[in-house]
């Protein structure tokens, strides 16, 4: 990850639906599971609970104020901007993406020329971690991947499978590391994983009908690269109306007279942070070691925190301001047909779903910010 690349938060999308964008669910996730750590030391695709590693900042509320003490709207209507092209989809990047679908999702093929585990085999196992006989949390699973030698799993796992067959099943006694993290009940004891070896996987780097088929709605890899060509082209025709819009509104700032309430600045200063210190958690650290890793020092992370905060509260007002302006709000038709969007959007198999994790003033400002964004890009006149 290079310096900085991580700081590029997505705007409005964090600042709407109570901070976040996650989806329900991963609707492009492999049917396969992948063992990254589990049952051994991260848990993440077995049903383990992240570790909570960071501490949140708690969010303070914006606040009232007076929006014609902080802002004097500018020129909002008939902005000129250059115009924003459309990038073409080529075939190294329909290349690029498939390499990218691969790494993410390998696929395996069975090795049908011998049946013992060897280090570097992909072995596809069903365990079941038990501690004085009982099973664990987050320490069973079935039709698991899981590479040989990759230090996924705790000490002795891996090596313990070394030499088993395919078919058998073996009962690894192992030990949990003094310091392991994920778990404070598990640190440094003894336990017992039932273990049945299903079969043993080579990747296959080359994409193929049956890989296409078993992973996507397609039966062919020439189908899969037809639509695999319109999804970059839609994200390319998406990116270019997003940089539009962030065009205009950038603007419409620079038009409009803006001094930041400090409630606001505090708002999204401590939403960023939150937001970081989650994602370090998703990888079992804290938010130090996380801008470590990656390799920010804290000095540039606090001046990119507040550079978003000012940045979020001069979107803000400006939106509030053309709100008020042009008498904006969202009817209930709006509302409904939003609403359904959002939660098809995010994974959710209903709207009712949706809202019942969603607050409706949440759901609601963030369809009047995306009208009022809508509002300006078709004023806006492109040279």
């Amino acid at each position: 990850m290079k310096k900085r690349a991580l700081l590029l938060v997505a705007g409005l999308c964090i600042a709407m639906l109570a901070g976040g964008c996650n989806t329900k669910k991963d609707l492009n996730q492999d049917s396969n599971n992948d063992v990254t750590d589990d049952g051994a030391d991260n848990g993440a695709d077995n049903g383990t609970e992240t570790p909570d590693t960071g501490t949140d900042i708690a969010t303070p509320e914006k606040g009232e104020y007076k929006l014609e003490d902080y802002i004097k709207l500018g020129q909002y209507k008939d902005i000129e901007i250059t115009k924003v092209e459309v990038a073409e989809v080529t075939d190294e990047d329909v290349t690029a993406a498939i390499d990218g679908v691969l790494g993410e999702n390998p696929n395996y093929e069975e090795i049908t020329d011998r049946t013992d585990v060897q280090n570097g085999d992909v072995v596809n196992i069903d365990y079941e971690g038990l501690k004085d006989g009982v099973a664990f949390d987050g320490g069973t699973a079935t039709d698991a991947n899981l590479t040989i030698g990759s230090g996924s799993f705790i000490p002795g796992f891996e090596e313990q499978l070394i030499g088993k067959k395919v078919g058998e099943k073996v009962d690894l006694n192992l030990t949990f590391p003094e310091d392991y993290s994920n778990s404070a009940e598990l640190a440094g004891q003894a336990v017992v994983f039932k273990v049945t070896v299903n079969k043993i996987l080579k990747v296959n780097p080359e994409l193929t009908d049956t890989y296409v088929k078993s992973n996507f709605d397609v039966d062919t890899v020439d189908a899969y690269k037809v639509n695999l060509r319109n999804e970059l082209k839609l994200t390319n025709e998406t990116n270019a109306k997003n940089e539009k819009t962030n065009n205009v509104l950038n603007k419409i700032i620079e038009n409009s007279e803006i001094t930041h309430p400090q409630t606001l600045l505090d708002y999204y200063s401590a939403q960023m942070k939150n937001y970081y210190t989650e994602y370090a958690s998703y990888f079992g650290m804290d938010i130090a070691s996380f801008l470590g890793m990656s390799g920010v020092t804290e000095e540039d992370f606090n001046n990119d925190v507040k550079s978003y905060s000012e940045t979020m509260s001069s979107q803000e007002l400006v939106i509030k301001a053309i709100i008020e302006a042009e008498k904006m709000g969202i009817s209930d038709a709006e509302y409904q047909e939003g609403a359904s969007e959002l939660a098809e959007e995010y994974g959710y198999t209903s709207s009712e779903e949706f809202l019942q994790t969603a607050k409706e003033e949440d759901v609601k400002e963030s369809l009047l910010w995306q009208k009022v964004l809508d509002f300006i890009t078709a004023e806006a006149n492109e040279i």
